[in-house]
Parts: structure tokens; C-alpha cells; sequence
């Protein structure tokens, strides 16, 4: 777009050049015509000097129509170059007479326009370098580098370097100077063109680094004078990663249009935000606010790209995710599978769970299922486990993708392999070949290597898989871990929990079981889960000091220690955050569900301390009553189960 512009008001300059001088020279021709008649005798006394007059008249009039020939015959040179179609149609028009340096940057322009359109028919930039008209070319605009236009200047070193011109050459060179020459009077429009150029590499020349620093200077000193929302994007795009402080003007620029951006300009401004990880707070609000205000339909690329960067950025903002979420229902089953992936993902890591919208994708996946790739099938089953999301009709679709993903599970990489089979756990449908897959050794033990983040987490996964065998997976005959690997001692992470924030939950539940000395906090299990707190009541809900009695889930010799009384029960301490559950819901994310799964089966009491009930309670006395009425509601829960 930018090049079209400059080649428009390239075209008007010229065309005003010639229509001023076609009219010098037409007017001339009329005075001296005017003025030869006007010297005429009357007498015939006088035949010589009218004979002379007027071979003068005729002799300026022929000068003059010299001229008009001149400029016509480089007006029609112009016109053939625009419509050339080969390139044998420009290089015969190189050695014409009449080429200027305003025709060799049209002809250049053309070239480089070759090159995109006609790559089939083997145009490429290495047969224009090397052709030797493409020398004389730019021999003639080298020529009139100083007698350029700024637009001209600046269209034929983009289209130079984008064909693949030497940054050392002469042409380049000479451009380059010329440019930095008249910097101080390039308007904003120019700067902003300029900065877009291919000359941000690793391959770049001193000079072009040099050039493309004076711009950046510029940029940081005239930004005032932006004035179009579309040059502040580009911007934004093309420089703002090589200058915090520009970038940082620029996004104050874009608070101030936000009203104003197109949805594609708002779009690219929050893919840009999120590749360059500026979570800059007030703009993404601004931005999301007038995207929700918007009454028409957003496009899907701009809805996928606006997924994309608030998933990237951790913002999710619910009046955009309901309005995109609630147009996309409907599009679902019209959306290509990258497309519709890319929703899946990006909205399980925002933690939006639309029952509406993810049983749309699930019917997808079964009506697609034949033309998907088992590693396409793989992320709808990821997103789906990470949102504990179960479709409404899940026997059918669980009976048709499992067997799918199993059959290809060999061809997907370890990590989504691994995750694949963690997904399909917490949403309780394992089969046991999936199972033996990842439980054997050859297969995890290359995962679980070292102290890493990555490979500590892959740790936790295959003790989750392998607790749920033991307790769910019926009939399984395969492998399982050994004790050694699944002893607390290898964990050293915790899965996903802030143990400052159960601080004071641990205190007041201390001070009703009769003090700390008789709870344990911050208990590392084998099933790959961290406990809070753990502690045990009597029948008479008396505190007993919990590291006196037998503990399947403590290792070591527990010879020495008695086992429960009767009618005791042991409690697990969960303090859930706002990241445990999805966005703007009460609906644990499912490897929370998961984990309160697993502790149940393991015979524990579960006391769940969600934030959203902690945070009301003002003073010590409302907390300790919480607590011991958490704990009444949960024994009686207990029982009704076990009924």
C-alpha cells in the first residue's frame, strides 16, 4: 500500500512537471508569433526585414516544438514501461535516449513487481542481477540521485534491496547518502516508510545501520506528529522491538486512536504486544473495551488473533471472550482445523470454559475426524483436559477418538504423547494400551531426567497417570511404577499451587486442632499432588497429633507408629486460588479436579478452602467458626458417600 501511494504521487509530480513545461513551450511559440506579426511592414519597401523576422519566428517556434517532442517522447517512454509485461519489455527500453532517473525508478519498481508475479515463468532476483541491462539501469539512475524526488529516492533503494542488490554497491551507496543528506526535511509519512525497510538483520551494513539508527532518532524526536492510526501500527510492527523508548510512545499514540482502529489495526497492535511480551495494562484495556463495543461481527482471523495475544499475555477479558465466543458458535463448523485449534488452545490457557462453544468444537472433531491428523485430535484433547471439559455427548465421543489417537499415538512427539495420556486421565477415559505407553521406562525415564522445570513436570504427570491406574483402571496388567521413582524425595516442585497464600488458613486450622505441633503442612505425596495441611480428628472431632500415626502416604518405617482409632479421619487441606479455577466460574481446572480425585480415593477427608469464601471473612473468630463448620459439613459429606 505504501509503495502505491508513493508511485501515485510520483505520477501527479510528473505530471505536473510536463504539463508546466508543455505550456512554456507553447506559450513562447505563441508570443514570438504574436510578436513577429506585430513587426510586419505594410510597405513593400520592407520585404527584407519581414523576410528575416520571419525566419526568426519560425526559428524560435522550432525550438520550442523541440522541446515538446522531447517531453513527448518521454512520455510515452514512461507509459511503455508502465505497461510492459515481460522483462524483455523493459530491457528495450533501457538504452532509449530519452530515460531519465524518474523512468530507471519505475523500471526498477517493475522489476522487483516481476519478481513476485512471475516466479512460475522463472523470474528470480539472480536473473535480473546478472542481466547487464539491469547495470545500465542503474548507471542512468545514479546518475540523478540528486535530482530525485524523496519518494523516488526512497521506492528505489526498497525495491533495490528487495531485489537482492549488493549493500555495498555503488547505487545503494549513493542513495543511502542522498537520503541521509535531506533526513531533517522528510515528513513523517517518509520516516515511517523508511523504517519499514529490510534493514534490521544480522547481515546489515554499517551505513544501513547507521541510516536506520538517524530514523529511529527522528522517530523518537517527531512522534507528535503521528497523525494516522495506520502509520503508528506499522510502527509498531516494523521498529518497535529496536527501540523501548519508541515503543513505549507508540503504545501512549495508540491509547489516545484506540477509538479509532480498524479491528485488523487492533488485532495487529495486540499480535505485536504479545510477540514482543509487553503486558501494558491501560492499552489492553482500551483495547479490549472498544472491541467489545463493537457492533459488527469480528472476522475470524481478527478473533483468533485476539485470542491468540490475550492467551499469550494472560488477559483474559470476559466481555471480548463472550462476544467472540457467542459469534464463533455459529462459525464452528465452516472453520478450517488450524483455525479451530488455534480457538481451542488459546482458550484453554485463558481458562474459558463456554459449554456452547466447546461442544460445537467437539461435534467438529467427530464430524472431521477422518480428515484430522491425530496430532490436530491431540490439542483438542489437551485443551479439553486442561478445561475439564466433558461434551455432552462424550460416551460417542470418547469412543470414537480414543481408539484414533491410539492407533497414532507412535507419530506424535514424547511431550504431547505424554500430555495426550495426562489429558485422558483427568477427563477418566485411560485404556490400558495407552498406559503401558508411557509407563514403561524406556519411554519416561528420558522425560524425567534432571532438576529442570520441564522435566520435573513431566515427573508429576506420570505419578498423576500412574495414581489414576491404581485407583480407577480396573483390570490393568501392565507396567507401574516402582517405589523407588515415586518416593516425594524426586519431586522438587510444587504442581502448580502458592503455599504463602494457605499461611493463614494453616494457623486458624491450628488453632482448632490445638496447635501446630500436631499437623503437618506442605506434605509432598507420592500420587504427585502437595497437601496444605494435613491433620486428624477423633470421633469427637478432638485434634490428635497426626505424625504419631501410620500414613500410607508417608514413606519409611512406620513400625513404631499406631494406626487410626476408630471412627477418626484424617484430613487434606486444599487451599484453591483464583488460578485453580477457570475464568469468572466456580468450575476447578481439571488437574485440581483431579487431584481432589485422587485424595479421596486415597482415603483422605478433603477440607477445601476456596478463595472466593476465604477472602470474606474479617476477623479471627469468623475464620476459626469457618473452619470448624468446613470440617462438620465434610464428615457429614463423608458419610452420605459412604452410604
Amino acid at each position: 500500500m505504501a509503495t502505491r501511494l508513493l508511485r501515485i504521487l510520483h505520477l501527479r509530480q510528473q505530471a505536473l512537471t510536463l504539463w508546466k513545461r508543455l505550456t512554456v513551450s507553447v506559450w513562447t511559440g505563441y508570443v514570438n508569433r504574436t510578436l513577429l506579426l506585430r513587426r510586419l511592414p505594410s510597405s513593400t519597401t520592407a520585404v527584407h526585414s519581414q523576410h528575416t523576422d520571419v525566419e526568426s519566428g519560425v526559428a524560435v517556434a522550432t525550438e520550442g516544438s523541440q522541446n515538446t517532442d522531447l517531453e513527448t517522447q518521454r512520455f510515452t517512454l514512461e507509459t511503455r514501461l508502465r505497461n510492459a509485461q515481460r522483462l524483455e519489455d523493459i530491457w528495450k527500453e533501457v538504452n532509449d535516449e530519452g530515460m531519465t532517473g524518474d523512468n530507471a525508478v519505475l523500471a526498477i519498481s517493475k522489476l522487483h513487481s516481476f519478481t513476485q508475479t512471475m516466479k512460475d515463468e522463472g523470474v528470480t532476483n539472480d536473473l535480473i542481477l546478472q542481466d547487464p541491462n539491469f547495470l545500465v539501469l542503474c548507471n542512468v539512475a545514479n546518475d540523478s540521485v540528486t535530482k530525485m524526488f524523496t519518494g523516488s529516492l526512497l521506492s528505489m533503494l526498497r525495491n533495490l534491496l528487495l531485489i537482492g542488490m549488493n549493500p555495498e554497491s555503488k547505487i545503494i551507496k549513493s542513495l543511502e547518502t542522498e537520503i541521509r543528506w535531506r533526513m531533517r526535511r522528510l515528513n513523517m509519512y517518509h520516516l515511517c516508510f523508511l523504517a519499514q525497510f529490510p534493514m534490521h538483520g544480522s547481515s546489515t551494513t554499517e551505513s544501513q545501520k547507521e541510516l536506520m539508527s538517524e530514523v529511529l532518532r527522528n522517530l523518537d524526536m517527531r512522534w507528535t506528529e503521528l497523525r494516522e492510526a495506520r502509520s503508528v501500527v506499522q510502527l509498531m510492527v516494523s521498529v518497535g522491538h529496536l527501540s523501548t523508548g519508541l515503543m513505549e510512545k507508540l503504545e501512549d499514540k495508540v491509547l489516545e486512536m484506540a477509538e479509532q482502529l480498524t479491528q485488523e489495526e487492533t488485532a495487529r497492535v495486540l499480535q505485536v504486544l504479545a510477540n514482543r511480551g509487553r503486558r501494558t495494562v491501560p492499552l489492553l484495556r482500551a483495547l479490549a473495551y472498544h472491541l467489545s463495543r463493537r457492533q459488527f461481527r469480528l472476522d475470524t482471523d481478527v478473533a483468533s488473533t485476539v485470542a491468540y495475544a490475550f492467551a499469550n499475555l494472560n488477559f483474559p477479558n470476559t466481555a471480548v471472550l463472550q462476544k467472540m465466543s457467542g459469534e464463533l458458535v455459529e462459525q464452528v463448523p465452516q472453520l478450517k482445523p488450524p483455525t479451530v485449534i488455534s480457538f481451542a488452545k488459546s482458550y484453554s490457557y485463558l481458562k474459558w470454559h463456554h459449554q456452547p462453544l466447546m461442544d460445537a468444537m467437539a461435534a467438529y472433531v467427530l464430524t472431521n475426524l477422518k480428515f484430522l491428523s491425530e496430532e490436530q485430535v491431540a490439542n483438542f484433547l489437551l485443551a479439553f483436559g486442561r478445561l475439564n471439559f466433558t461434551p455432552s455427548s462424550a460416551d460417542e465421543f470418547f469412543e470414537q477418538v480414543v481408539p484414533y489417537v491410539t492407533e497414532g499415538l507412535s507419530s506424535l512427539p514424547k511431550w504431547m504423547q505424554l500430555d495426550l495420556v495426562w489429558s485422558l486421565a483427568i477427563l477418566g477415559r485411560l485404556t490400558p494400551a495407552l498406559v503401558a505407553k508411557v509407563l514403561t521406562p524406556s519411554f519416561y525415564m528420558s522425560l524425567t531426567e534432571g532438576l529442570s522445570f520441564k522435566a520435573q513436570s513431566a515427573l508429576l504427570k506420570i505419578l498423576h497417570i500412574h495414581t489414576t491406574v491404581q485407583q480407577e483402571l480396573t483390570g490393568y496388567s501392565g507396567p507401574l511404577l516402582t517405589t523407588e521413582f515415586c518416593h516425594p524425595s524426586k519431586i522438587h516442585v510444587s504442581p502448580g499451587k502458592n503455599n504463602k497464600a494457605a499461611l493463614p488458613v494453616v494457623d486458624t486450622i491450628a488453632t482448632v486442632v490445638g496447635g501446630l505441633h500436631k499437623l503437618r503442612s506442605e506434605v509432598v505425596t507420592p500420587y504427585g499432588w502437595t497437601i496444605d495441611c494435613e491433620f486428624v480428628l477423633d470421633k469427637d472431632n478432638r485434634g490428635l497429633t497426626v505424625h504419631e500415626y501410620q500414613a500410607d502416604h508417608i514413606p519409611g518405617d512406620q513400625s513404631e507408629l499406631t494406626t487410626l482409632p476408630d471412627g477418626s479421619h484424617r484430613f487434606a487441606t486444599l487451599v484453591w486460588e483464583y488460578g485453580n479455577y477457570c475464568h469468572q466460574s466456580k468450575k476447578l481446572l481439571g488437574r485440581f479436579s483431579m487431584c481432589r480425585r485422587h485424595l479421596q480415593a486415597a482415603n483422605f477427608t478433603l477440607l477445601e478452602i476456596p478463595f472466593y469464601e476465604w477472602k470474606e471473612l474479617k476477623s479471627e473468630f469468623q475464620r476459626v467458626e469457618y473452619i470448624k463448620d468446613k470440617i462438620r459439613k465434610a464428615i457429614a459429606e463423608e458419610a452420605v458417600n459412604v452410604l
